[in-house]
């Protein structure tokens, strides 16, 4: 049913390369040639796995986000799902939330908006301003990560008083 159903919507999409792999195989060649893939189409359970697996190779868990498209309601969250060892350490790494919401944003439409929270995303990536999992050695807590993402979206040209301000632990928003 899966296959025959996608094989009819693919139709609709003539620029799309529709490629049927089963799991094993696909969790395989997402480890050896990751570029490969533009988008994995697949069902929740399968989805789960092979995102878990992507996660590594792309340095954390922390770092991908999802959807769940439907016809009426869309759901938009990281990957990980719960992390409750973390629980009032502020260590988790938020980056896979906000870039679900930066999905969400586009998802409505309001693709600036979308566009400047990635971009903040990767300017902290850039500059290491990022959580453990990513930098152990010279890590952030979630909420430095999260106020960092907050001041670049507010003040993306001012990358020197405030991103200093940020490593040295202190936030400033003007």
């Amino acid at each position: 049913m899966w296959r025959k159903t996608v094989t009819e919507i693919a139709k609709e999409y003539k620029d799309v390369t529709l490629e049927f792999l089963f799991v094993d195989n696909a969790a395989m060649q997402m480890i050896l040639n990751p570029k490969q893939f533009d988008v994995i189409l697949t069902e929740n359970l399968f989805g789960d796995i092979i995102s878990d697996e992507a996660s590594v190779i792309g340095g954390s868990i922390g770092l991908l986000a999802s959807s769940s498209i439907g016809s009426e309601n869309a759901l938009f969250e990281p990957i990980h799902g719960s992390f409750p060892q973390a629980t009032g350490k502020d260590i988790a790494n938020p980056l896979a939330s906000i870039l679900s919401a930066a999905m969400l944003l586009e998802h409505l439409g309001l693709y600036d908006e979308a566009e400047a929270v990635e971009n903040a995303v990767e300017k902290s990536l850039e500059l290491s301003i990022v959580t453990g999992d990513l930098n152990p050695e010279k890590s952030f807590s979630t909420s430095k990560v999260g106020d960092f993402i907050a001041d670049y979206i507010e003040h993306p040209d001012d990358s020197n008083h405030n991103f200093q301000n940020i490593h040295m632990g202190q936030s400033t928003i003007i």
